[in-house]
């Protein structure tokens, strides 16, 4: 998936239940984990966000 020009991944995970969700640039991951998919998309979108509105 991709948002703002940079792209994440969602991932749903067995053990512990949930969704996880990984944003990469460059040799930098940050991970999250989330209940649903749904609160794990919206998670990333926000972290880019702040990061691209930080750079900016």
């Amino acid at each position: 998936m991709e948002h703002r020009g940079i792209s994440f991944s969602i991932i749903e995970m067995n053990f512990p239940r949930g969704w996880k969700w990984t944003v990469g640039k460059g040799r930098t991951v940050t991970v999250g984990v989330c209940a649903t998919r749904l609160d794990a998309i919206r998670q990333a979108q926000t972290f880019i966000d702040a990061v691209v509105d930080w750079a900016a």
